[in-house]
Formats: C-alpha cells, sequence, structure tokens
C-alpha cells in the first residue's frame, strides 16, 4: 500500500493547522488514471512512497492568502530547504532552476484550483517541521550576548528611552510609537 512521504504529511499537517476551515476539494497526494497514463508524475508511488501533494488553492475568504502560503514555501526551499523539489501554482512553476525565480508552465493544467508540491527523496523520512513563519524564513543568526547581559548603550535596540518602540522590519522602514 503507497503512502505519503514523511515531508508531504507534515506540510499538510501545517497547512491544515493554519487553515482548519478551508477547502479540501482539490486536495490530493495518490496518482488518478491522468497521472498514471503520463507516467512521470511525483503522485505516482515510487518504492511505495508518493512525493507530491496537492493543495486546494481556497484557504480563507481572501484569495491572496493562497499566494502568501506559496510564497512562503518557496522563499523556504530558495533558502535551503532540500526536501522541496518544485512548486507549481496559478501557470508558473518554481524550482532550482534559476534560483526559485517562478518562470511560465507549460504543462496540461495550469494549477489554479490548487497547488502542487513535489518533494525530493530527503522528503521521504524526514517530517521536521517546516519553518513558514517570518518575512525572510531564514533562521535568525545566533547572538554572542549572554542572557541577562547588557545591552551596550551603542548597540542598536527596539526599546528606547522614551518608551517602547516597535519596528516595522519591511522596506517602509517605518516605526509604530505606543506612547
Amino acid at each position: 500500500m503507497p503512502k505519503l512521504c514523511a515531508a508531504g504529511i507534515q506540510l499538510r499537517e501545517q497547512i491544515d493547522d493554519d487553515y482548519p476551515d478551508r477547502d479540501r476539494k482539490s486536495d490530493g497526494w495518490i496518482a488518478d488514471s491522468r497521472h498514471l497514463s503520463k507516467g512521470t508524475s511525483d503522485h505516482i508511488p515510487r518504492d511505495g512512497i508518493v512525493r507530491a501533494i496537492d493543495i486546494d488553492s481556497e484557504l480563507s475568504a481572501h484569495k491572496e492568502e493562497c499566494y502568501a502560503l506559496v510564497e512562503k514555501i518557496r522563499k523556504l526551499a530558495k533558502n535551503g530547504d532540500k526536501r522541496i523539489k518544485y512548486i507549481i501554482f496559478d501557470g508558473k512553476i518554481m524550482s532550482p532552476i534559476l534560483g526559485w525565480k517562478r518562470r511560465a508552465y507549460k504543462g496540461a493544467n495550469p494549477h489554479r484550483s490548487h497547488f502542487h508540491i513535489s518533494f525530493t527523496t530527503l522528503g521521504d523520512k524526514d517530517g521536521s517541521y517546516f519553518e513558514l513563519e517570518g518575512e525572510s524564513n531564514e533562521r535568525p543568526k545566533k547572538s554572542r550576548r549572554k542572557l541577562g547581559q547588557s545591552v551596550l548603550s551603542s548597540s542598536t535596540s527596539d526599546i528606547s528611552s522614551g518608551g517602547i518602540r516597535p519596528c516595522c522590519h519591511c522596506k517602509c522602514s517605518s516605526s509604530i510609537s505606543l506612547a
């Protein structure tokens, strides 16, 4: 009996946790007759393992949610998650070819009702958590400062003498005053 790779199980569970009320009508993982007739899909079990999932694009009431999620997965792969082989969504494919940039997808199905993620064999047993949160999906660099050590007055901090001033870390570089 075929089974879904561990990375596919983990990513699908994370998406289900983040979007519990999402539409699942276009979800899938095992090959149908169309996939089988082509013979090249990652939905076809190889050595008993399926290395692809489809996730319905209706994640919430806001259509842009799907684009944001696909972008997080793309950035994660670009930043080094070797379990992800490629992503297809909305007539575009993203893969290590051209450094995970979007390019036209010329397959028969443009993948508008769902997005497709294929996994490498590294995902067969690696079901570790996908770090999808954060603006860059990069692991924070470890600080040399020890817990409890004072921050030097010459260093930058989000806490100024005037109170807490959370900073926006996007390209606009704005800050919000809570005073």
